[in-house]
C-alpha cells in the first residue's frame, strides 16, 4: 500500500461571512460550517493514513484576524487531533490571512503555542527527514504587492524607485527565481525537492465570478521561476484542482466558494514520497445549481420560469438569473417560485431589466470608501466580478486606514 506521508490543504477561508442560515447564538453561517467540515475531513483523512505531516497551502482564514469560535473550531476539529495523532502541522499565510503589514498580528498566531505547529509568514528553506526520506521545502508565503517591491529594495536594486510596477515586477521574478533556484540548489542531497507556495502561477484557470482569488495586478509566479531540479510545486491560492506545466499542482479549495466553481471537483493533495506524487483526493461538496432564464414578450412569465428549474433542487445552492421585460416583472408569481425553491439548501433569485443603463457617479466627496465604490461603479461597470472587487478593495482601505 502506497504511503502519503504529506496532506496539502488550500484555500479553507474559515471566518467567511454568508448572510444566510446564520445560527443567532454562534453567528455562523451553515454554509460556513461546509467549509469547515472538509477542513475536518481533510485532517481526519490524515490521521487515519498515517501521515506525517499537515500543509495549508494559505487562506486558512478569511481574514487576518476572525472571530474567536472560527478559531475555536479549527483548534478543536483540526490541530488538537493531529497534534494528539504525532501529525506536524504547517500553516501557510495567505493573501486574505497575511496582513499588509509584517509587525501586525495574524489569527494564525494563535497556533504557534503548540509544539507540532508552524507557521510561515516569510520565504524559508526547511529540510526533513521523513520516513527515510530527505525531503527539501521552499515554504513561499504570500507577500503582497507593496511587500513584494519592499524585498526586492532590500537586495540594493539599482533605480528601482524610477520602475513601473510591471518593471518593478520583473525584477522581483528574477529575484525570487534566483532565490528558489540557489535554495533548490543547496538542498541537492534531498531525495524531493518541494515548493510550497500560494500565488497564481501564469496558465492557471480562474473561474471565479464573485469572490476574488487573483486580483488584477498581482505579483504572479513565471514558468521559469520554478527550475528543473525542483520534483513538484504545490499552490495554492487558485481555487480550481489543475495541474501546469507537468510539476505545478493547485490544490483547489476542500469546498465550493465561488459559483465559478459549481462543476469543480474538491478535495485536498496526498503526496507519497516514495513515488514522488500528488494524489488528489475528492471531498464531498454541495451541489450549487445556476438556472438562466430569458423570458420573452410573449410568454406567460411564471410558467417559463418554473418550466426551466431542475426536477429536484434538495439541499443544494441555487441561484436564478431571470432576464425578463419590466411589464412581464409585475406578472410574475413569486410565491410559486419559493414554493418550487423551499427544499434548496438556500436559493436566490435575480431579476435583470431586459436591457440595462449605466449610471455614472454626479456628486462629489472625499470619502475614500465613496471615492473607491464610484471607481468602481466607472472602471468595472460591466465587469461580473464588480461587486467583489468593491468588498476586496473595502477590505483592504480599512486595514490601510486602520
Amino acid at each position: 500500500m502506497r504511503m502519503h506521508e504529506i496532506v496539502c490543504v488550500g484555500d479553507v477561508h474559515e471566518g467567511i461571512a454568508f448572510g444566510f442560515r446564520v445560527d443567532p447564538e454562534t453567528g455562523i453561517s451553515e454554509r460556513a460550517l461546509d467549509l469547515h467540515r472538509n477542513f475536518a475531513r481533510a485532517a481526519q483523512w490524515a490521521i487515519d493514513h498515517g501521515s506525517k505531516l499537515f500543509i495549508v497551502l494559505g487562506d486558512l482564514f478569511d481574514r487576518a484576524h476572525v472571530a474567536p469560535v472560527f478559531r475555536e473550531l479549527v483548534r478543536r476539529d483540526v490541530i488538537e487531533p493531529l497534534g494528539a495523532a504525532g501529525i506536524e502541522v504547517w500553516l501557510l499565510a495567505g493573501n486574505h490571512d497575511q496582513p499588509r503589514a509584517d509587525k501586525r498580528s495574524t489569527s494564525l498566531e494563535d497556533f504557534r503555542g503548540y509544539p507540532h505547529v508552524r507557521v510561515f509568514r516569510k520565504p524559508e528553506e526547511v529540510i526533513r527527514d521523513i520516513e527515510g526520506h530527505r525531503v527539501g521545502f521552499l515554504m513561499l508565503p504570500y507577500l503582497h504587492p507593496e511587500q513584494v517591491l519592499e524585498l526586492a529594495k532590500k537586495k540594493e536594486v539599482e533605480n528601482l524607485e524610477a520602475l513601473s510596477i510591471e518593471e518593478a515586477y520583473v525584477v522581483a521574478r528574477t529575484l525570487w527565481g534566483g532565490w528558489i533556484a540557489q535554495h533548490a540548489e543547496a538542498m541537492k542531497d534531498a531525495d524531493f525537492r518541494l515548493v510550497l507556495g500560494h500565488y497564481y502561477v501564469e496558465g492557471a484557470r480562474v473561474a471565479s465570478t464573485t469572490y476574488l482569488e487573483h486580483l488584477p495586478g498581482e505579483f504572479s509566479f513565471t514558468r521559469d521561476m520554478i527550475p528543473p531540479s525542483i520534483d513538484l510545486a504545490v499552490m495554492g491560492h487558485i481555487h480550481l484542482h489543475q495541474t501546469i506545466w507537468g510539476n505545478v499542482v493547485y490544490t483547489g479549495a476542500p469546498e465550493r466558494i465561488d459559483w465559478g466553481e459549481r462543476g469543480d471537483p474538491k478535495g485536498f493533495l496526498a503526496l507519497s514520497l516514495e513515488t514522488k506524487s500528488a494524489e488528489f483526493v475528492e471531498l464531498p461538496a454541495r451541489d450549487m445549481l445556476k438556472v438562466e432564464v430569458t423570458v420573452r414578450e410573449n410568454e406567460e412569465p411564471t410558467a417559463a420560469i418554473l418550466g426551466r428549474l431542475p426536477p429536484s433542487v434538495r439541499d443544494a445552492m441555487v441561484r436564478l438569473e431571470v432576464t425578463i421585460p419590466d411589464p412581464l416583472r409585475l406578472r410574475v408569481d413569486e410565491r410559486k417560485i419559493a414554493d418550487r425553491l423551499q427544499e434548496a439548501f438556500h436559493y436566490e433569485v435575480r431579476w435583470i431589466p431586459a436591457e440595462r443603463e449605466q449610471s455614472l457617479p454626479t456628486e462629489y466627496t472625499l470619502d475614500p470608501m465613496k471615492l473607491l465604490d464610484d471607481f468602481v461603479d466607472v472602471t468595472f461597470g460591466k465587469d461580473p466580478r464588480r461587486d467583489t472587487i468593491r468588498a476586496e478593495g473595502e477590505r483592504i482601505l480599512r486595514e490601510v486606514l486602520g
